[in-house]
C-alpha cells in the first residue's frame, strides 16, 4: 500500500534554534513552521498532527518576506486539496504538545490515534512542560497503542520517547520509499549531513531523545523533521 504526504503549513511561530537542537544555536531566531502532515491512499484522507489551532493563526508579514510562505487555519489548507473537516477519516498524533494536536476536535468523523503514555503524560504533565493543554483534547476518544504498531497498513506509529514520554515516530510506504516523521521537534540542524542527530532542544529526558534521534536517523527513507522550512509546498510520493 503506497501513500502521499504532503505538509499542511498551519501556523508559525518564531523562537530560538535552541529550541530545536540542544546545547546549539540559543539566542538565534528563527521560523517555526507548524504542520499537519495530509497522508492519501486507499481510499482514505489521514492526518498525521492537526497542527496550530485555527484560533491562533497569525502570520506575520515578515516571514512571508522572508521565506515566500504563508500558513493558513488547517480547514482552508485542506480546502486547497478539495476536503472539508469531514473529510478525515484517521487523524495520527505524534505526540500532543499544542501545536501538534491544536485542531483534534475538528475532525469529529474520525478515529484518533495516540500512544497510550503520551495521551497518561498530557492529562497530568509534569509543571515544567507548559506545551500541553487537554483543552485541545477534551472531546477525544482516542484509540490508544503501545510500541510500535501498524495503525493501518502502510502506516506505522513507532515509541520513540526522549522528546516526549509517548511519542511516535511515523514511517509511511510511498511509491519511492518510507518518509519518516520523527516524533520529535526538530528542523534541518538537527539532521545534518555528517556527524550524529542533534538532540532535540526541548526533551524530558535528554539521554533518551539523543538515543532514539540516532535511531530515527538511521532509518532507511526521506526523513521530514517536522519544523523543517524546507519540506512546505511539497509532496512526497
Amino acid at each position: 500500500m503506497h501513500y502521499s504526504v504532503i505538509p499542511l503549513l498551519t501556523g508559525v511561530r518564531n523562537p530560538d534554534q535552541g529550541i530545536m537542537t540542544y546545547q546549539q544555536g540559543y539566542g538565534k531566531p528563527i521560523w517555526l513552521p507548524i504542520y499537519a502532515f495530509l497522508v492519501q491512499g486507499n481510499g482514505q484522507n489521514i492526518l498525521i498532527d492537526t497542527g496550530l489551532n485555527e484560533d491562533e493563526v497569525f502570520v506575520p508579514q515578515k516571514f512571508t518576506e522572508e521565506t515566500g510562505l504563508t500558513a493558513q487555519p488547517i480547514s482552508d489548507c485542506l480546502e486547497d486539496y478539495g476536503l472539508a473537516t469531514h473529510d478525515i477519516s484517521v487523524v495520527i498524533n505524534t505526540h500532543l504538545h499544542d501545536d501538534h494536536c491544536g485542531n483534534n476536535e475538528l475532525f469529529t468523523k474520525a478515529t484518533h490515534y495516540v500512544q497510550k503514555k503520551e495521551l497518561e503524560f498530557c492529562k497530568n504533565p509534569h509543571p515544567l512542560d507548559h506545551r500541553y493543554d487537554t483543552f485541545f483534547i477534551e472531546k477525544i476518544d482516542f484509540t490508544t497503542i503501545e510500541g510500535t504498531v501498524e495503525i493501518l497498513p502502510g502506516i506505522i506509529g513507532e515509541l520513540t520517547p526522549g522528546h516526549t514520554p509517548g511519542m511516535q515516530t511515523m514511517t509511511i510506504s510511498t511509491a519511492s520509499g518510507p518518509v519518516i516523521l520523527p516524533g520529535f521537534c526538530s528542523n534541518e540542524k538537527n539532521f545534518p549531513k555528517n556527524g550524529h542527530v542533534v538532540c532535540p532542544g526541548v526533551h524530558y529526558d535528554a539521554f533518551l531523545a539523543y538515543d532514539n534521534a540516532q535511531k530515527i536517523g538511521a532509518k532507511q527513507g526521506t526523513i521530514l523533521p517536522l519544523h523543517a522550512l524546507s519540506i512546505a509546498g511539497k509532496t512526497y510520493a
